[in-house]
């Protein structure tokens, strides 16, 4: 094997049998076919719909995978076809799933030696094959991927003939014509999109293939184990882990594609939704500045099936993983289900599992302890509503708390009445069926599922009431247990006048001493973070400020009762005592005085802090400055210039807020125009989306025409066969029937002459009773025989 090299420097290259040794990543198969999904889903190919078929190719079993997404160019196909080129990006808030760049490689040789890929775009069509046994029967000491392009200019010519002679040696294509017919099946699915056959699937030891087509014909389902072949054991594992139909529903927390599994859309469900006694709550990890929402909740199909959903940027990486609670002796937590999203840990190179880090330990211990936490809660709260119930909490029948449906054509989520049955929806459901007329159209946007209430921990009694019997039990002994603690949800203010009560951060700062404020129509929280004056003309107003404070003689300010001073625009300031003041301010403006006669000294961090808060407190400086002038014992010349100077001062206070007011009007336009520009922009996506959703209804429903016609077709000419076929048989039912009277007539006659030689047999032989003859027999036949003998 030469060896490459690049500037001298040789070239890694990679064996044919990495191939296979890449491929054993995935242990199970489900999550190959999930690779090939996530391929789909990611904003980079934005498809919204996916095909998972099983077919036989020249007698060969196949698994085909197909999606309507953009398709891929040729250098796209080659980087999919080549090993950890990945870049993908964002769009929006649909993160894309791959990372590695190796997803279709280890997928699609997990579950066969050889694929081929079809894929089309608007300007051209390519065919790509990754294949073992052509590795192995050309003996390739490098893995080599042949590509072929084709125009869509209607010539349809090979861009390179030594690929082509390779895909149609080593493939299942032998001819132009089938690749063309390949190519041509992708237009049921929209006007471009990718289509994968994969062959050679891998087989067990008994020479059949892992995958179990026969038992559904809507399904494609792992063969059951020597040990798991009973109906019993199946009832114990989840379905998902047998079932691709059942894989696929919770494949993703909030399911963005629509996928179909041997003709049959799969009813994709929001895990999060279908739970019962949902709760919420929030897990905020040392190494994270935010709190991460869990959902809590009971199964409602089985209770056998419980644990942890783990998903990461909204695809499922484990399921059902049951923590150390659920697995005691005792059983706490059997039934329960917790839904989490990891964003912030690192899945394993199969996106089965997490890297077993610091952080995933601590995550699953703390997941453990809320997870436990919501079974006492929930235990307590049913032994208090009915103490007398004996039933445990896992055998209940329970349904899901909400009902949500899947439109067929926006792919968005609507929520349905509480209480309404799934069962009694159609086959095909759009938004135009809500029963809520606010969400009855696909332009509007997704019902908002986090309201601000939902983000809060739900209450926990149980462990408040648990808390406090043990503070009392440290207090004033264990004699303190036989107290009743109240039940009842305390309050904050009874919480705060109680003994118990420790203060939090959060408290420990509403102590502080209170800021100043400005009673305006716009509140500071609602202000832009932008700029809101012009700092090059408040930076010259500070500069005159401190050149006439510098003139002044300054005085200790003293205590003066609340004033109220009004500005350009009807704002009211109010004035508070300097001693109420915060102390950072009170800092600022004592070492702006200290400072006023070396203006070069003052540092950028003072001066932007100054130009920030110039606005609020430049007034406030002003007033103090004015009564400390008042009461001062200073000469009238000093008064003189003090006045002078605070007179400049309000002026250019008021210039300042006059050009606050004008660019805050400024900054409300803009943000109202990048509000209806933002609106636009999202009706214009959405009328985009809805196009290309009625497109490829259209493309749907012209191939099925097609198909239509085509049957109908093969039906007339199945017609005519039965008519020529009809005739033919009426002329031979006529033939025979003519055959039929004419032996009954000829008999008839044979039965007279047989009758007539009887009559005449009785003159030689009078003991024949002619009665008991059986003309239609040969009898009178053989008497005659004889007779002649006899005369002769």
């Amino acid at each position: 094997m030469a060896t490459r090299k690049h500037r001298g420097i040789p070239l890694s290259s990679l064996n044919p049998k990495f191939l296979h040794t890449n491929s054993t990543s995935h242990t199970w198969p489900f999550s190959a076919i999930a690779e090939l999904i996530d391929n789909a889903y990611d904003p980079d190919v934005r498809a919204k719909q996916f095909w998972i078929d099983w077919t036989h190719i020249k007698n060969l079993d196949c698994l085909s995978f197909m999606d309507n997404g953009t398709g891929m160019t040729r250098a796209k196909l080659h980087k999919m076809l080549s090993f950890g080129y990945s870049d993908k990006k964002a769009v929006k808030d649909h993160v894309p799933v791959g990372v590695y760049g190796n997803g279709f490689k280890s997928g699609s040789m997990r579950l066969g030696k050889d694929a081929i890929v079809f894929t089309k775009t608007r300007n051209s069509m390519s065919v790509g094959l990754l294949s073992q046994s052509y590795l192995q029967a050309i003996k390739a000491q490098q893995i080599m991927v042949p590509i072929l392009t084709f125009r869509r200019d209607g010539q349809n010519l090979p861009e390179n003939a030594a690929n082509l002679d390779a895909i149609l040696r080593h493939s299942l294509f032998n001819t132009e014509k089938e690749l063309f017919t390949e190519l041509r099946a992708i237009r049921t699915a929209g006007p471009t999109g990718t289509r994968i056959i994969i062959w050679n699937l891998r087989v067990t030891t008994s020479g059949d293939t892992e995958f179990n087509f026969d038992v559904d014909k809507y399904d494609i389902q792992i063969r059951a184990n020597a040990s798991e072949k009973t109906r019993e054991c199946r009832a114990m594992t989840p379905e998902s882990d047998y079932s691709l139909r059942a894989y696929c529903s919770i494949l993703y927390l909030k399911p963005r594609m629509q996928i179909n599994i041997r003709g049959q859309r799969v009813k994709t469900q929001l895990i999060s939704k279908s739970l019962a006694y949902i709760a919420n709550d929030n897990y905020r990890p040392s190494f994270l500045t935010k709190r991460i929402r869990i959902i809590f909740g009971f199964n409602t199909k089985s209770k056998e099936h419980y644990g942890i959903m783990m998903y990461h940027k909204n695809r499922l990486i484990k399921a059902y993983e049951s923590v150390s609670c659920q697995r005691k002796v005792e059983r706490k937590g059997v039934g329960v289900i917790g839904v989490i999203e990891c964003n912030f840990l690192q899945p394993t190179h199969n996106k089965q599992d997490f890297d077993d880090t610091d952080k995933y330990r601590k995550t699953m211990h703390n997941l453990s302890i809320k997870l436990e936490e919501y079974w006492n809660e929930i235990c307590y709260k049913q032994k208090k509503d009915d103490p007398k119930c004996t039933v445990p909490i896992e055998d209940t029948m329970k349904i899901p708390d909400q009902a949500w449906v899947q439109c067929d054509s926006c792919l968005k989520w609507r929520r349905l009445p509480d209480g309404f049955d799934c069962s009694r929806l159609p086959e095909k459901w759009f938004c135009n069926l809500n029963h809520d007329p606010q969400f009855r159209s696909c332009l509007v946007e997704e019902e908002l599922e986090d309201q601000e209430e939902e983000k809060k921990s739900y209450p926990k009694p149980f462990k408040r009431q648990k808390r406090n019997s043990r503070s009392l039990q440290d207090d004033h002994g264990p004699e303190v247990l036989d107290i009743p603690v109240l039940e009842a949800p305390v309050n904050a203010r009874q919480l705060k006048s109680s003994e118990l009560w420790k203060p939090y951060p959060a408290d420990l700062f509403s102590n502080s001493t209170p800021s100043l404020s400005v009673l305006s129509p716009t509140s500071n929280a609602q202000r832009s973070p932008l700029p809101l004056i012009n700092l090059s003309a408040l930076s010259d107003s500070l500069k005159r400020t401190k050149r006439k404070l510098s003139t002044a003689e300054e005085m200790p300010p003293t205590v003066h009762p609340m004033h109220y001073t009004s500005f350009p625009g009807g704002d009211t300031f109010i004035h508070t005592h300097s001693s109420l003041a915060p102390n950072k301010e009170e800092s600022k403006w004592e070492g702006m005085e200290k400072e006023k006669n070396s203006d070069k000294q003052v540092n950028n961090e003072e001066s932007s802090k100054m130009e920030r808060f110039l606005p609020y407190q430049e007034p406030v400086q002003e007033e103090d400055e004015w009564y400390a002038e008042e009461e001062s014992s200073a000469t009238e010349s000093q008064c003189c210039i003090a006045d002078l100077s605070s007179m400049e001062l309000h002026d250019d206070t008021e210039e300042v807020w006059s050009m606050q007011q004008q660019q805050d009007e400024l900054m409300e336009l803009m943000k109202q125009t990048a509000e209806e520009r933002d609106a636009c922009r999202e009706e214009l996506e959405l009328l985009r989306d809805h196009c290309t959703a009625l497109e490829d209804e259209r493309s749907q429903l012209l191939s099925k025409l097609e198909r239509l016609e085509e049957e109908k077709a093969s039906l007339s000419s199945m017609c005519d066969q039965l008519k020529h076929k009809e005739e033919r048989l009426k002329i031979e039912k006529e033939g025979r029937s003519r055959e039929d009277a004419r032996s009954g007539e000829e008999k008839q006659k044979l039965r007279k002459l047989r009758l007539n030689l009887g009559h005449l047999l009785v003159s030689f032989i009078p003991d024949i009773d002619l009665q008991k003859v059986d003309f239609s027999s040969d009898v009178i036949d053989q008497l005659l025989d004889q007779v002649l003998k006899e005369v002769t």
